[in-house]
């Protein structure tokens, strides 16, 4: 019957129609969610019941990683339960919390061995107080009146955490070859995602515009901790973009950017815009993110819940196969444990934000292209991996034909994780040419 009738509907109704079908879809997806969060809940307290009874745990105690080209058994240690405490308190050793995955990661690190500190930045943002910590490691540095200040920006996604670039951050610097140029790391995210998720609470709160404002107010700072220096800047995914517009705005405060696979839109968006055509598709693109939104704004305990139904070992690990490692050996169980509680643990806003496409730097190819038609007017190379070479040198061709340079190393998405040591080797040539 319905199909009898549908053609003969005034385009009105026939918008209310479609309307009508993707409030249903995304009612289905609601509920799915719903019912996913609760089983995922209620294996998570089977599985931590069983490890109160028993000394084996359901995983793996050791993590692979490459690091000097070798693979490295480290110690892991599982979860210990779903909050954290914040380890903002600086003095001039850096004072890591035992409890959170971030802190836990950077100590497997030869970056945890050095000596370094964490320190707060306080600003106003849009209105709003934000304040955020930032690691230095300055006793990595042989000279220190010569090295540059290199913040290492982590992206704002799902699995938001600034220990992904912390094996990258070492082997720039206690693992570079002699005559390398010398940088001196910082290591932070954005207000809202990983050590700095209490930063930002409000879902709406999560613009681009709130991390352009905040990241020109931020690289200021820095200017001026390291007496008017000019800093490099290695940042990832949508990260990439905000420190494209504010080094636009303050050409003088960057020196160099090294792009890690950039992105300028989020998966849900693309695929809305690759169908901007279509009369269905970004209605029910729109309808399902606001649905999504919706369900994560939820009062707790149901709103964490369908945040951790999005967490689960099967999703995670389909996505690190899919488009973040390369080698399928490297997506151990113990990597994915390591990522799914990047995403588990904290505030889920910033996540949620990611998710539904709310801090994408430009949803339309068409702006992203716009914006930079003049160019760049710092130093700029990006590097991606070559599993997604391809997709990069499509997607940023208004970049390459204006000649910033696209450097390919083995990897996918997280080739600065899988190949720390690759990746440092292009990025401290680019420094120094």
């Amino acid at each position: 019957m319905l199909t009898s009738t549908t053609p003969f509907l005034t385009p009105k109704r026939r918008r209310s129609t479609l309307h009508a079908k993707s409030v249903a879809l995304v009612c289905f997806a609601a509920a799915f969610l719903l019912i996913g969060g609760a089983c995922s809940v209620n294996r998570r307290t089977a599985l931590s019941s069983k490890a109160t009874t028993s000394s084996v745990s359901s995983v793996s105690p050791y993590r692979v990683s490459m690091l000097s080209g070798r693979r490295h058994v480290r110690r892991h240690h599982p979860e210990r339960g779903s909050g954290r405490r914040s380890s903002l308190v600086v003095g001039s050793t850096l004072t890591m919390a035992p409890d959170n995955i971030h802190d836990t990661e950077i100590r497997k690190s030869p970056l945890g061995s050095a000596e370094g500190a964490r320190k707060s930045f306080e600003t106003m943002v849009g209105g709003r107080q934000v304040l955020i910590s930032y690691d230095t490691y300055e006793s990595v540095v042989n000279t220190r009146g010569e090295a540059v200040p290199t913040l290492f920006l982590a992206t704002p996604s799902f699995v938001p955490s600034r220990a992904t670039f912390a094996d990258l951050a070492a082997s720039m610097t206690m693992g570079a070859p002699e005559g390398s140029p010398e940088i001196l790391p910082i290591l932070t995210e954005l207000p809202g995602y990983g050590l700095n998720d209490a930063a930002l609470l409000d879902l709406d709160a999560f613009e681009p515009e709130f991390f352009r404002e905040f990241l020109t107010k931020f690289f200021s700072h820095l200017n001026n901790e390291y007496n008017g220096a000019a800093i490099n800047v290695v940042s990832a995914g949508h990260a990439g973009f905000y420190v494209l517009d504010a080094a636009k705005q303050h050409p003088e405060m960057i020196r160099n950017v090294f792009l890690l696979n950039p992105t300028y839109r989020g998966p849900l968006t693309t695929v809305k815009m690759k169908n901007k055509d279509n009369a269905v598709v970004p209605l029910l693109i729109d309808g399902l993110c606001g649905g999504i939104a919706a369900a994560y704004k939820l009062p707790n305990p149901v709103g964490s819940a369908v945040h951790a139904s999005q967490c689960s070992e099967g999703s995670i690990k389909k996505a690190m196969l899919s488009h973040v490692f390369e080698d399928p050996s490297n997506v151990t169980p113990e990597a994915v444990e390591v990522n799914r509680q990047f995403a588990a643990e904290g505030e889920r806003w910033g996540k949620c934000a990611f998710l539904v496409g709310r801090t994408d730097p430009y949803p339309r190819r068409e702006d992203a292209a716009s914006a930079y038609e003049s160019g760049v007017p710092v130093r700029v190379a990006v590097c991606v991996g070559a599993k997604e070479q391809e997709a990069f040198e499509r997607d940023l061709d208004f970049l390459t034909e204006r000649g910033v340079p696209l450097i390919a190393t083995p990897g996918a998405q997280r080739n600065f994780v899988e190949y720390p040591d690759l990746v440092a080797k292009e990025a401290l040539a680019f420094f120094s040419a």
